[in-house]
């Protein structure tokens, strides 16, 4: 029996049943529709919306003012890592946002989503959330010899839901069946469907439509038009989407990109996604958050400390990605209310190692640590049996409020999360570097990288040295990451800035002219300078 993704629901309502899809979906041997695994059952634990993590699983196919804080708001456009200026492609704010209509510390989180197996062959995540089913089964059986640290009995404020992502890709031990799923969550993506040619017979005719209503625009597409020769990823991105989202509402977005939550645009269901992964590079712990997610950011401080201070671990970072955006987000974390993402590493891909699972799952503890002693101050008026509040907790912890991290550089290429120095490929195959990485920054993730100091190798043994496009000084990340030689992934070493943030509101600052500047030095262009 396959892994389960059961989520709360009001007594008071029904399942949301999705719309059918014409074509068959698979588990295992057995042909079935993603409709039929939406049903209401009866637990140890409760009514739950009950979901098979295998169930959606598709055939595949073949003048700034001088103030201690300034706050700087990322984006997916070329542009300096953190500009001041007006106008043109760069754009800053010299002042914090303005705080959410609703405070998100206000609001108790309840249904929390583990997925694992975004990318197949990255199994850790996959052993996180079998893990977490064994738990399950435990804890529904009242079993009299369970071990005592259960993840529902030590967290029993959290509705607790896991999924498998990409199921077709794991059995496989493939990263993906035809592309990236983890860049498959835009609401662009989402939204556009490739068309046959118009009645007026132009050339590369598309439209933009929600996948759901399956053809969209009859009188722009032909009827004979299958959801299933769309890629797999791309339609299991749709499927997950309508599990967990809301993400995708036609006209339901603000002026800032983000979803307006109000009567006609529902919430998502998951309050929380959490994805599981892990990395062939040397990145340690790297707990990976969007800018401008308060909550998130309050949880990545709270992980950050408990990882080192609890656990022992030294290699912790946080990782904040400059898309404010939840629109432009293109990873699968974005469907819920908020986006959590681990990334531990290296291991190998297809490989468990008990370590890395180890690192995980304390992340992960953490993370859901945070999350149940916030709503148990809620549902007690800020009191935790006499424990300081959380939340003061982390004020203590990080004076100001500020949080070390690293920022990501904008990503500006197709298949990017973030930017990167992209190696030429070779002309054969646009999966294989026509470059290798150099020695010296094997396993030097997170530190600097300068102008002049070596780079990429050649097949003739020439060396090629950093020539400074993307600052002066950089700190790489995800360096010779198996996965980032898929095309469809963004092929290239990471590029990041030493940063900070606020916790409590979730945006980059900085407090002197000196580091303004350095920052807005990390330039990321379109062009590549080592083809």
């Amino acid at each position: 029996m396959g892994l389960v993704l059961s989520k709360s629901k009001p007594a008071s309502k029904s399942p949301r049943l999705l719309p059918r899809p014409r074509h068959p979906l698979i588990v295992g041997s057995t042909a079935i529709s993603l409709i039929a695994t939406a049903f209401t059952t009866g637990t140890a634990s409760g009514g739950k919306l009950i979901c098979s993590a295998f169930a959606a699983s598709t055939v595949p196919s073949a003048g700034r003012p001088k103030s201690f804080r300034v706050f700087h708001r990322g984006g997916n456009q070329r542009h300096h890592m953190s500009g001041v200026s007006e106008g043109g492609d760069r754009k800053s704010y010299p002042h914090a946002p303005p705080l959410a209509t609703v405070n998100p510390f206000s609001k108790p989180v309840k249904n929390v989503v583990i997925v694992g197996g975004t990318h197949g062959n990255e199994y850790t995540g996959v052993w996180c959330i079998k893990s977490i089913e064994k738990q399950r089964q435990i804890w529904n059986e009242k079993s009299t010899d369970a071990p005592n640290d259960n993840i529902f009995s030590d967290f029993p404020t959290l509705d607790i839901a896991t999924l498998l992502a990409n199921p077709v890709a794991h059995m496989q031990n493939k990263r993906f069946v035809d592309s990236d799923l983890n860049r498959e969550f835009s609401v662009e993506k989402l939204r556009r469907v490739a068309m046959t040619k118009s009645e007026t017979h132009e050339e590369n005719s598309s439209e933009e439509c929600d996948i759901r209503n399956e053809f969209c625009f009859e009188e722009n597409i032909d009827a004979s038009h299958p959801l299933a020769s769309f890629p797999h990823e791309a339609l299991r991105a749709r499927e997950i989407e309508a599990i967990l989202g809301p993400k995708l509402i036609p006209d339901g977005l603000n002026s800032n990109g983000n979803i307006d939550y109000d009567n006609s645009n529902p919430e998502p269901l998951a309050d929380v996604v959490v994805d599981l992964h892990t990395t062939t590079a040397n990145m340690g712990i790297s707990l990976i958050i969007p800018e401008g997610d308060s909550l998130m950011s309050a949880a990545a401080a709270y992980v950050l400390h408990q990882c080192q201070s609890k656990y022992g671990y030294e290699s912790v970072q946080c990782l904040m990605h400059a898309l404010p955006k939840r629109a432009d987000r293109q990873n699968l974390s974005s469907c819920g209310r908020h986006g959590f993402t681990i990334e531990v590493g290296p291991v190998p891909q297809g490989v468990l190692r008990h370590d890395v699972v180890e690192k995980t799952q304390a992340a992960l503890h953490s993370l859901l640590e945070f999350l149940h002693l916030r709503n148990l101050e809620l549902e007690n008026g800020n009191g935790n049996n006499g424990e300081p509040a959380v939340l003061d907790m982390l004020r203590q912890i990080y004076p100001n409020n500020i949080v070390p991290c690293y920022r990501s550089a904008p990503a500006v290429r197709p298949g990017e999360l973030s930017g990167k120095i992209s190696w030429p490929n070779d002309d054969s195959n646009p999966n294989f570097p026509a470059v290798i990485i150099h020695k010296s920054l094997q396993d030097r993730d997170f530190e600097p990288l300068r102008i002049g100091d070596p780079l990429f190798v050649t097949l003739d043994g020439t060396i090629i040295p950093y020539d400074g496009s993307h600052g002066d000084e950089v700190h790489l990340i995800f360096v010779n990451e198996g996965g980032y030689y898929y095309e469809s992934s963004g092929t290239g070493i990471g590029v990041a800035v030493k940063s900070r943030f606020d916790w409590e509101t979730g945006w980059f600052f900085v407090d002197s002219d000196d580091e303004a500047e350095a920052s807005e030095e990390i330039v990321v262009e379109e062009t590549d300078s080592y083809e």
